[in-house]
């Protein structure tokens, strides 16, 4: 059965990497990009699997092991078809629309509840193999069985990262489900293979033939399972890029386009891109031009009325205009083709480190700051770069669609973190409400005076169909202009937003939430408020409450969940300074998890080898050297947040290195307290306590420092909690240890 197992192991590493990939990719595409589902599904599935290990495993008999081996192989490429599926019909279930905001809480207890049945068995499949090794080599160490499975399925992880990482990406989920398929259904064969169980063989081959059905209608199959996410419309194209998910749909003879699931427009000129031309007016000089996203759709066309030299249109994904302009009317299409029109497929944050070109008018047109990558261009850093490249006098625009008439708490403090991190860079920034809150800003003195702007409204011979000389004067001096002024003006609460503190994507989850639940989003915008020292406080009572209540054993389960916990919060830390800095997680994302795998495995496969050395004083060491990472950690991250260096290959390198540090710190930590913890027991069901108390700190530190440490205290502070919280787990490991010691002497 050696063969068997390390197969099985290793299977189920790449069955659980790639399966966490797609689902994380599929939930983002259902719910807008959004970072949050990121860190909530982590949560869900290191909840799910942590409880498969701890509760399944108990119910196990032991003459049932091999079997019950069998059918989680069986099981787990049926689940995962199902969750597809499940998360692409989500739309119908959640949303009524495509492209309408879910309702949060139907949409995580929709998102959580679906997880469940693949990632109980993926929990349970690892305590079933370590006994299953532990009862098939009769003098093996039961945490010895446990480290050395652990080692194979992170060697799995690994392979499943990069083959995910260089060639599944661009294939739809089907094709790699089918294999994921193929890779189980062998490892049940093989097992099977040393019993005559003629009728369980055959029913593998069915499954196979099955798989292999769908694998080759995998395209008419993904296609119809797309359209479920676009109800009462016609799906015409679906396609992943390394950047997120294009669609095209049809609703009579309109076509209408979505990134990531987010409604981007339609294929015909939307009167809301007039707005452009309040910021355009502002400028005296509107020759060189930069437009920051959504560009195709008409912006063009009404930039173009102001007869610009030059308009540079940045657009991160290259598909996304290779898509659109193919359904796009003509008059659109032919602006697009304009010969003034340098269309430039690049992060706009890469651009500016790497452009000396100056604009007479910088315009971002950009969803609100809904994702972390989105508010990476809404932060103070953001607008200085931006600023550096403004000629004399030049104007930059941007703006949050958020109500007309409601200015409550949620709306005041988005509008204050954009308008905070304006004023810290320019010497006068005014904000327009209306369906949409623009915000113009510049080194020149700026007024609400409408007499300028209609004098070039009309010297420009601008023709449109809805700005008119009429509507300026009352989009400049309307009773919303001076209410909301004030209101921000005299805001004390609102931080500003940051890279490292990225509050706006906060404060638009809260505002977010105040639709569906208003008393809520209260307990958010309270949270949102709390000060660190509070945080602090609250953590060291918590520790203590709990340390007072356990004897020194039962301290080993907290001990691993705080590894867990802290290496879930690093990698969640780094996964958002990488997005910060580069902007293409969606597309390198693999790579990082695969390198912290990597770590992992490096970490185990050192502890495994002497293990009966290993003592509490390598526990201790361990919590020194994450303390210490974080402390590191902090350093790095303030060193770029704050320098600005051009992204290289060489910082990117940098970034992947840290994830396998952390890695393998607490990858040596988890086969040392299995044998602390296991040291004179012999009760097989009790392998997945620790594996269990792992992946529970994990989700917490993935839940915890995605929706609130980040947003709320901002990078560096969230490295300070890591490094308190592995003070406070060393104590009551050195106490005993420092009491016994003076015994002796």
């Amino acid at each position: 059965m050696k063969k068997a197992i390390i197969f099985s192991l290793i299977v189920l590493g790449i069955t659980s990497i790639v399966s966490q990939l797609i689902i994380i990719r599929e939930l983002s595409i259902g719910f807008f990009g959004n970072e949050f589902f990121i860190g909530w599904t982590l949560f869900s599935w290191l909840l799910w699997t942590g409880l498969g290990s701890l509760i399944l495993n108990k119910s196990i008999k032991e003459e049932d092991i091999s079997k019950s081996l069998i059918i989680c192989h069986v099981l787990i490429p049926v689940f995962l078809i199902l969750e597809i599926l499940l998360v692409r019909i989500s739309s119908l279930i959640v949303t009524s629309q495509s492209g309408q905001i879910p309702n949060l809480i139907p949409a995580l207890l929709y998102s959580f509840i679906i997880l469940a049945p693949l990632c109980l068995i993926l929990g349970l499949q690892f305590a079933i193999i370590a006994r299953l090794w532990k009862y098939n080599y009769q003098g093996i160490e039961l945490s010895r069985a446990i480290g050395k499975s652990y080692i194979l399925e992170t060697i799995g992880f690994i392979a499943g990262g990069l083959i995910f990482s260089y060639f599944l990406i661009f294939i739809n989920e089907f094709y790699v489900t089918s294999i994921i398929a193929w890779l189980n259904l062998s490892v049940g064969i093989f097992i099977l293979s040393k019993k005559k169980v003629l009728g369980l063989k055959s029913f593998f081959i069915f499954l196979i033939i099955l798989f292999i059905l769908i694998f080759v209608f995998s395209p008419l199959i993904n296609h119809q399972a797309n359209t479920f996410r676009f109800p009462n419309q016609n799906l015409i194209e679906s396609k992943n890029s390394i950047y997120g998910n294009i669609a095209v749909t049809k609703l009579k003879d309109q076509y209408n386009f979505y990134e990531s699931g987010l409604f981007l427009g339609i294929n015909k000129e939307q009167i809301f891109n007039e707005y452009i031309h309040i910021p355009l007016l502002y400028s005296a000089k509107t020759k060189n031009i930069l437009l920051l996203g959504n560009g195709f759709n008409g912006a063009i066309k009404e930039i173009l009325k102001h007869n610009p030299d030059k308009i540079y249109y940045l657009e991160l994904d290259p598909k996304l205009i290779e898509t659109t302009k193919n359904y796009l009317s003509d008059d659109l299409s032919i602006y697009l083709n304009d010969r003034r029109l340098e269309v430039i497929n690049t992060d706009a944050r890469y651009f500016f480190k790497n452009t000396s070109e100056n604009f007479d008018v910088i315009i971002i047109n950009l969803p609100n700051p809904s994702t972390a990558l989105i508010n990476r261009f809404y932060s103070e850093e953001f607008f200085k770069e931006a600023k550096n490249h403004l000629s004399e006098n030049g104007i930059l625009s941007t703006y949050l669609k958020l109500s007309a008439n409601y200015f409550g708490p949620e709306v005041e403090n988005l509008d204050a973190s954009l308008y905070g991190a304006l004023n810290s860079n320019f010497d006068s920034v005014l904000i327009l409400p209306e369906d949409q809150h623009l915000f113009i800003a510049s080194q020149k003195k700026l007024d609400y005076s409408p007499e300028l702007l209609i004098q070039r409204f009309k010297e420009r011979k601008i023709k449109t169909n809805f700005v008119n000389e009429e509507y300026i004067k009352y989009r400049l001096t309307n009773d919303r202009v001076g209410l909301l002024n004030n209101l921000l003006n005299e805001n004390k609460t609102a931080k500003i937003n940051r890279d490292q503190l990225p509050i706006s994507y906060y404060y638009n989850f809260t505002y977010w939430i105040s639709v569906f639940y208003p008393k809520l989003a209260k307990i958010f915008q309270w949270a949102g408020g709390i000060k660190f020292i509070w945080l602090i406080i609250f953590t060291i009572l918590v520790w203590g409450f709990w340390v007072l209540s356990r004897n020194s054993r039962k301290q080993f389960p907290l001990t691993m969940a705080i590894a867990g916990f802290s290496l879930m919060a690093i990698e969640v830390i780094i996964i958002f300074g990488f997005q910060v800095f580069y902007g293409y997680l969606y597309y390198k994302i693999a790579l990082i998890i695969t390198f912290l795998m990597a770590g992992m495995a490096l970490g185990s496969w050192l502890a495994n080898r002497k293990l009966e050395r290993k003592t509490i004083k390598s526990v201790i060491k361990i919590h020194v050297l994450i303390m210490v990472f974080s402390l590191v950690l902090l350093a790095g991250f303030y060193y770029l947040f704050n320098n600005a260096p051009k992204p290289s290959i060489f910082i990117e390198i940098i970034f992947l290195i840290a994830g396998g540090l952390i890695g393998a710190i607490v990858g040596f930590e988890f086969p040392v307290i299995n044998k602390l913890y296991l040291e004179n027991k012999n009760d097989t069901s009790k392998t997945g306590i620790i594996y269990g108390a792992d992946l529970i700190g994990s989700c917490l530190g993935a839940f915890l420092v995605s929706i609130l440490l980040i947003p709320i205290f901002g990078v560096y502070q969230t490295l300070i909690i890591l490094g308190i919280l592995n003070i406070l787990i060393m104590i009551p490991l050195i106490i005993p240890r420092l009491s016994r010691q003076k015994l002796e002497q």
